[in-house]
């Protein structure tokens, strides 16, 4: 889950007063109640800390507002009375709620690394990614998403080879140039800050499902960059022959990706001329077809010009009909304009 770079800021900044004590600092391992643990502590300016059952390997943050007040966990879903280490050595208590039934904390020290080294992370990284599968709808169509780390894969529902071709893209997109190593580094970098195990926020869902045609946004924000490491793209298959299709051919041009959630295009010189006679100019923004970047979206009434927002008010959003952009289609557009009308 993304955390946004304000409140990373504030986060960061109350963490000198939330810093664990220096005999606190590192990696270890013992028993919550019977079940095997490793706990990890920062030091100071950082803050905080993190433990995971060693079954299961999914950290869960810990933090306290103030010293001498039990550990909490993310969500409140149990609470850490420490006493003062021993050494290498480190007794305790956890409960469920505060003032709880307790259950004894026993850790030993394994190593001065905090919560962003290797000493904590390793076992997580050497095990298999836990995997989320949700069963989603899009009006009356059904698909499911599985999520293993960077990897997000949406598959549609049903049979048939276009079916299976249009997941088998899908399946090859999920694997982003970054890879599932860039998930582990932001994972270790946000653990060593603060306890979290932030990673970039990532989703993939249709927005368009006709019976000709799906559109579907792969949707990133990256962790600690704020509005800035926001990007999407939208990738359109034909549902009848489960090839993919780039709608920017329709008015004769090509969008280069950089990756399944960014890219390029250069507007035709004819739409982009044209695309200015339809729109107002505004002496303080710049020419609607002046661009990097934009999204083109259809439905079976027409399509949509947008940008992507950025609150300075000049953003482009346009929509017009296939009777309006029909005199303007390439010839792939005007071979796929029957099919594009249908609903």
């Amino acid at each position: 889950m993304l955390k946004p770079l304000t409140l990373l800021t504030l986060a960061c900044a109350s963490s000198y007063a939330n810093a664990a004590p220096s005999d606190l600092v590192g990696v270890w391992q013992g028993t919550l109640g019977k079940t095997a643990i490793t706990a990890c502590f920062n030091a100071a300016p950082d803050s905080n800390g993190s433990y995971y059952y060693q079954r299961f390997l999914t950290p869960i943050q810990l933090t306290r507002e103030k010293a001498g007040e039990p550990w909490a966990e993310a969500g409140k879903t149990g609470f850490w009375q420490l006493d003062a280490p021993q050494g290498d050595t480190l007794a305790g208590t956890w409960s469920k709620a505060a003032g709880g039934t307790p259950l004894p904390l026993a850790l030993t020290r394994s190593s001065a690394e905090g919560c962003g080294g290797d000493a904590y992370n390793a076992p997580m990284e050497a095990a298999p990614l836990p995997v989320k599968v949700e069963k989603e709808t899009f009006g009356e169509h059904a698909y499911q998403v599985r999520t293993q780390g960077a990897q997000v894969t949406l598959k549609l529902e049903g049979d048939g080879p276009a079916i299976r071709k249009i997941n088998q893209h899908l399946a090859r997109l999920a694997v982003s140039s970054e890879g599932q190593q860039a998930f582990f580094s932001e994972r270790r970098e946000y653990l060593g800050r603060s306890g979290s195990a932030d990673t970039s926020e990532i989703s993939v869902a249709p927005t368009y499902w006709s019976s000709q045609w799906i559109t579907v946004r792969f949707y990133r924000w990256t962790a600690g960059y704020g509005r800035g490491g926001i990007s999407w793209g939208l990738h359109t298959w034909n549902l009848q022959t489960g090839e993919s299709v780039d709608p920017w051919t329709w008015i004769g041009a090509r969008f280069e990706w950089y990756s399944p959630y960014s890219g390029h295009v250069s507007l035709p010189k004819a739409f982009a001329s044209w695309l200015q006679t339809q729109s107002t100019a505004d002496s303080d923004c710049p020419g609607v077809a002046s661009y990097d970047s934009y999204d083109l979206s259809f439905d079976a009434q027409g399509m949509r010009l947008a940008n992507q927002p950025s609150g300075d008010g000049c953003d482009v959003d346009v929509t017009f009909s296939w009777k309006q952009v029909e005199p303007l289609l390439s010839p792939q557009g005007r071979a796929a304009l029957p099919s594009l009308q249908v609903p």
